[in-house]
């Protein structure tokens, strides 16, 4: 039995299909831990902030820092299983060089927001907070462009509950922004794996 062109045309398409959602769900997997990470540093970040606003410095130097460590080993040991899969040496070299890029990328992240505070200064304390929830937001919605359509949720939703928040909840800011910040990337890391 032979395949007529329309039929090889459309198994072909059903075949390509398949590999993009297998890619984009392979996409999520690797994304949903570092969804999580850095959902749990954003609870503890604004929650403690709230609480000690002076120590806010201290706070989130140290967050941070464990999140750029946290998110150097999850790429790293992520990176890992998949060389231990494969078994090459090129797919080792790949896997030590997956955590240093994850690492970098945060230091390149902080670096912005640290310059964008420098040359907009003074910058006061909501705004402080807002900033960078609203470049992550907008990085994760640029990113499921092509990546995929949860990231564009998740994106869009975070930018405008930071807005709402900014504009509609002064009193609880930080408090709000823990819970949807934090909450809500806590949240899109477990919808992430169910992809």
């Amino acid at each position: 039995m032979s395949l007529t062109s329309k039929e090889a045309a459309e198994t072909l398409s059903d075949v390509e299909r398949a590999s993009r959602r297998s890619a984009q769900a392979f996409g999520y997997s690797k994304a949903s831990p570092h969804l999580i990470l850095w959902g749990l540093i954003w609870l503890i970040g604004y929650a403690v902030t709230d609480l000690f606003p002076d120590k806010a410095n201290w706070i989130w130097s140290a967050l941070v820092l464990a999140g750029c460590i946290g998110g150097f080993l999850l790429g790293r040991g992520a990176a890992r299983d998949g060389a231990s899969a494969s078994g090459s040496a090129a797919a080792r070299r790949n896997a030590a060089r997956a955590g240093w890029r994850s690492f970098g990328l945060m230091g390149i992240v902080c670096a912005f927001i640290a310059s964008t505070y420098a040359v907009m200064w003074p910058v006061q304390g909501m705004q402080f907070a807002a900033f960078p929830a609203l470049l992550v937001g907008a990085i994760y919605a640029a990113v499921g462009l092509w990546s995929g359509p949860r990231y564009v949720v998740t994106g869009l939703l975070i930018l405008a509950l930071t807005i709402g928040g900014y504009f509609f909840l002064h009193e609880h800011f930080l408090l709000w922004m823990a819970g949807v910040g934090g909450g809500g990337l806590i949240l899109a890391g477990i919808w992430f794996r169910t992809a």
